[in-house]
């Protein structure tokens, strides 16, 4: 992670990360998306890209369709194909789990996750994993479905010791109230919840929303010229994964109108070994984001997520001798 970030904006050629903007095309069932992306780390270098088919409501079968494919670097021929699908959803939440780390109150108790699918488990399995002192995880969903009760159920499984139930998005604001980690795992065109619901101290991952025209929270939260209300409760400083990237895609950050200046990159917060600094320059940055009490991280997700992920899975395949070799 320190490395996907930390060096995005590095002037080296060629750059050791390099993460062009996505490009998408339509279909009458599925948005899909193109992310290509080149990483470069003390362990190697890898060159991949990411293709993902966001479903429409016209689609009839669910879950969400994604494939890597890993190139080698000395010859540029395909070196693996990777079924993405699984892996977008623990890269994301990898990202979500460190910035919540590093930004939530390390004595939260109460979990709230909007969405039911792969994201939703893997941001609730590994705050729940990492927070000892998470009491209740709630599911908050549009209607409580058979998928949003076999996730409910496979984390009562996995974490017998948290209470852990699905609400609909009808009694959001009452389980929002008690938040102290919040994750919106959901590609919503609405905010998902009352920005005003919020308590102090709250930490905020919002990472469903991805293009102009959709989101998770109100703007308002970001910035207080949307409100109606003077006193309106706002994050000045908000924590994302890629500055660029955030700026063109995530529309919560487009319709606020929020300066670059108030953004700052995961990456720029952690040493080479995906610690936190300990520099000056990085505790600034903390109480930045902390200002107001209240902290956000925002995440549209970027290629080298994707690439480095991938090359971990692949090595470690190639060690166990798993996987299917053909003739390319």
């Amino acid at each position: 992670m320190a490395a996907v970030h930390a060096k995005e904006d590095s002037k080296e050629e060629p750059a050791p990360v390099q993460n062009p903007q996505r490009i998408a095309t339509e279909s009458a069932n599925h948005k899909t998306l193109y992310m290509p992306s080149r990483l470069t780390t003390a362990d190697g270098s890898a060159t991949a890209i990411k293709v993902v088919a966001v479903p429409k409501p016209t689609c009839t079968l669910p879950g969400l369709p994604a494939t890597t494919l890993l190139f080698d670097e000395e010859t540029g021929l395909t070196k693996a194909v990777v079924n993405a699908a699984e892996l977008t959803g623990l890269r994301t939440a990898a990202a979500s789990a460190l910035a919540t780390t590093i930004l939530a109150s390390p004595t939260s108790t109460s979990l709230v996750v909007f969405g039911s699918g792969t994201q939703a488990y893997y941001h609730a399995r590994l705050v729940i994993q990492l927070f000892p002192s998470i009491k209740k995880a709630t599911i908050v969903v549009r209607k409580v479905t058979p998928r949003a009760t076999d996730l409910v159920e496979r984390l009562r499984r996995e974490a017998s010791n948290v209470e852990i139930e699905a609400v609909t998005g009808d009694n959001a604001s009452e389980v929002v109230k008690e938040a102290d980690i919040i994750c919106t795992c959901v590609p919503s065109t609405e905010p998902v919840f009352d920005h005003n619901d919020l308590k102090p101290g709250v930490h905020i991952n919002a990472i469903g929303s991805y293009t102009p025209s959709m989101r998770e929270f109100p703007p308002a939260l970001i910035a207080p010229h949307t409100s109606s209300s003077s006193d309106s409760p706002h994050i000045p400083t908000i924590l994302v994964d890629s500055p660029s990237a955030c700026l063109s895609e995530s529309g919560e950050l487009i319709t606020s109108r929020i300066s670059p200046s108030s953004l700052i990159p995961l990456g720029s917060l952690l040493s080479a070994d995906g610690t936190l600094s300990p520099s000056p320059a990085t505790q600034e940055k903390l109480e930045q984001l902390r200002e107001k009490g209240r902290s956000l991280f925002k995440c549209v997700g970027v290629g080298g997520m994707d690439v480095g992920i991938a090359r971990l899975v692949v090595e470690q395949a190639e060690r166990m001798g798993l996987g299917t070799r053909v003739p390319f």
